[in-house]
């Protein structure tokens, strides 16, 4: 021991001498296997390690990727705001509450039936005038009328048709009235028709026959 001493003494003595002093590799600390890899940091919140290399990327990419995802969702919301709002300004189709043809397609088929009868008993041709012929005219529109109605298809020409049919009935019934003063069939005839035209007159003015369900625009909420 006491040599070994004399020994270290000597040579840490040359060392200096020479301006160079070197530690024995016996006294030396082992270096740490992760020595270089972490950078301590101070920070407010205290003292954390600052990965280097391809951790640091990784991490970067990520919040870029979460910050973009984030900005195209707030996007494609307010899209979705405007669209909804596009919606709601856009003006529906005015429409009648009922459809002609509800109405239209019984009233010619009793004014077809009941001048049928009326020619069969009394072999009148007025009857075949203002009951056979005006009441197939107006059975015809209405079944049409119905058959556009549901491809969708415009059917303000048969609604006129039908309105027409229905005004000069009414007047010529209406004169009949007052010729003979006779309520039935005369006066019956002549109020029913001018009911009717009343009637075709309020879906004409309405905008027409409102549209199918499968056609019709969504209610705004």
């Amino acid at each position: 021991m006491a040599v070994a001493a004399a020994q270290l003494r000597g040579s840490s003595t040359v060392a200096r001498r020479h301006g160079v002093f070197r530690v024995p590799s016996s006294c030396r600390w082992p270096r740490h296997p992760f020595a270089g890899s972490l950078k301590l940091s101070v920070s407010t919140s205290g003292v954390g390690g600052k990965p280097f290399g391809f951790g640091a990327k990784i991490a970067t990419k990520c919040a870029n990727e979460n910050t973009r995802a984030e900005e195209l969702n707030s996007r494609s919301d307010q899209a979705g705001e405007l669209v909804e709002a596009v919606e709601d300004v856009t003006p529906q189709k005015r429409s009648a509450k009922i459809h002609d043809f509800c109405f239209g397609i019984p009233f010619g088929g009793l004014l077809f039936c009941m001048g049928l009868l009326g020619y069969f008993f009394s072999r009148s041709t007025v009857s075949l005038v203002l009951g056979v012929a005006p009441g197939l005219a107006t059975l015809l529109l209405g079944t049409l009328s119905l058959n556009f109605w549901r491809s969708g298809r415009s059917s303000f020409l048969f609604i006129l048709g039908q309105a027409a049919i229905s005004a000069v009935l009414a007047w010529k019934y209406s004169h009949a009235y007052l010729l003979t003063n006779r309520i039935l069939p005369w006066g019956f005839y002549a109020s029913l028709s001018t009911a009717m035209a009343c009637f075709y007159a309020y879906v004409l003015l309405a905008g027409g026959n409102p549209p199918p369900k499968k056609l019709a625009p969504a209610p705004s909420s």
